[in-house]
């Protein structure tokens, strides 16, 4: 894993943060400051379940999987993230330890900053306390999404919703890795994909052009 200092002229996770707060964010220079870009190759953690790492990501290029290590060494697929996205353990935010790993399945580069200077501008600045709020929300609404779409839906319904919200990411997904996410085995995937190809040849079919 290589760190360097991010270019401001490079930089992404301000462009990101004001877009969640919908305003200029102020202090630009601080926060340039203590952004560090991290590049990880595929496979290899950005950081693991029980670290103590009170950081916030953003995604600058590639695609990561979060992942629950249970006791009986078996991994669970918890959700995957791509660019323009942003992420933080939150129990690890709140000077605790971090409940889940991150993995680079591709070569990815992300933008690192510490979760304690966000604390700090939204102590100080309307802003930045907008931005942060909306963000936390963002993160416990992508968690509470995640659980009610695996205690409500079957395993092909959860995927005809990957297929219809993010059929450009399935491409970039390793089939056991969303096997795993979907909670199926890789053939029981196989079995659904197929399903759900074939259903769209025959309409494609049945409506050309």
């Amino acid at each position: 894993m290589a760190l360097t200092r991010v270019k401001p002229e490079d930089c992404v996770s301000l462009t990101l943060f004001e877009r969640i707060a919908a305003a200029a964010l102020p202090e630009r220079d601080r926060v340039l400051a203590s952004i560090d870009r991290i590049d990880v190759g595929a496979g290899e953690a950005v950081f693991r379940q029980d670290d103590p790492h009170p950081f916030v990501y953003v995604v600058r290029q590639g695609l990561l999987k979060f992942t629950y290590l249970r006791a009986d060494g078996e991994e669970w697929i918890k959700s995957f993230v791509a660019e323009g996205q942003f992420f933080g353990s939150l129990s690890a935010l709140v000077a605790g330890r971090a409940s889940f790993t991150v993995t680079a399945i591709e070569a990815s580069s992300l933008e690192r900053l510490p979760f304690f200077l966000l604390e700090d501008l939204a102590d100080r600045d309307l802003a930045w306390s907008r931005m942060l709020r909306n963000a936390l929300i963002i993160l416990a609404e992508r968690k509470e999404r995640r659980e009610r779409e695996f205690l409500t839906l079957t395993a092909e319904e959860r995927y005809r919703l990957l297929v219809r919200e993010q059929v450009a990411l399935l491409g970039r997904i390793p089939q056991k890795d969303l096997a795993a996410y979907l909670g199926i085995t890789p053939v029981g995937l196989s079995r659904i994909a197929r399903r759900v190809r074939e259903e769209q040849e025959s309409r494609a079919a049945l409506n050309p052009g």
